[in-house]
């Protein structure tokens, strides 16, 4: 097997949500191996000091300022891309409206949830990947192998377990559920009409431990085959996998990366 099936080096990929957790990492080890990075998110001084942080690589970056909520800044962000760019790689949509504790009608009971926060959260987690997609993909066509890549979640696949959520300080709302489901036959769909030249597969990733409290950690980590949370290295291997010609019969796939919690 040749290491070249590995190949990362001058990789250009597109990274949307780049400065959150997941994208953040993914961003870092694609630097490490010299790829070329397209870096989106809505925060610029977190764009700018992302950047700062990956200059030791000296790798090639462009970063990107988008509100994906925001219809005119993604169409200047399309123009700016097509501009700047010949041609992309890989696209990883990464970036996603997770909302927190304190954002109202978001994660509370379904009698509280909000339209305004279902709307939202359909228009970051499905609409804008449909059309980055649409509009990026005169650029995919022009590499040797193109391919995107979707970050989903075992909650497209997998309804809620609401004892988990008991005495959690959270909750599950079903605006991301039903976003991240539709993720998941969105990339079928994109497989099916950007064969045979651009491959789309996703990964769906189970729960990843930050700032959960002890009792939810406890209920998550008892429901999964390999007793632990996620951590954002977990998810590496696969976005390696899939965005190099190791994967280059696969298309149209769902990887689901949860530590068994979806087969118990």
């Amino acid at each position: 097997m040749k290491n070249s099936n590995f190949e990362l080096k001058n990789k250009k990929v597109l990274i949307t949500g780049s400065t959150g957790h997941v994208g953040k990492y993914i961003a870092y080890v694609l630097s490490q191996n010299k790829s070329q990075l397209i870096l989106i998110d809505k925060e610029e001084k977190k764009l700018v000091m992302q950047k700062k942080v990956l200059s030791k690589f000296k790798n090639k970056i462009t970063t990107y300022k988008c509100d994906f909520l925001k219809l005119n800044e993604k169409l200047n962000l399309f123009k700016k891309i097509k501009k700047d760019h010949k041609y992309i790689d890989t696209i990883i949509n990464n970036a996603a409206f997770v909302g927190d504790s304190n954002l109202n009608g978001w994660v509370e009971k379904f009698e509280k949830q909000s339209l305004d926060t279902w709307r939202k959260c359909i228009e970051v987690n499905l609409t804008s990947i449909f059309e980055v997609c649409k509009e990026l993909k005169s650029l995919l066509l022009k590499s040797k192998n193109p391919n995107i890549i979707n970050i989903s979640s075992i909650y497209g696949v997998l309804a809620p377990n609401f004892d988990l959520y008991q005495q959690s300080g959270t909750y599950n709302p079903a605006a991301y559920s039903v976003s991240k489901s539709g993720l998941i036959y969105l990339t079928k769909w994109l497989a099916s009409e950007m064969s045979p030249k651009i491959r789309v597969n996703s990964i769906s990733l189970g729960g990843i431990k930050r700032y959960q409290k002890k009792i939810f950690i406890k209920k998550y980590v008892n429901s999964t085959l390999l007793n632990r949370m996620g951590t954002e290295k977990d998810i590496i291997g696969a976005i390696i996998f899939l965005s190099t010609k190791m994967s280059e019969y696969i298309t149209g796939q769902n990887l689901i990366i949860d530590g068994g919690k979806s087969i118990i």
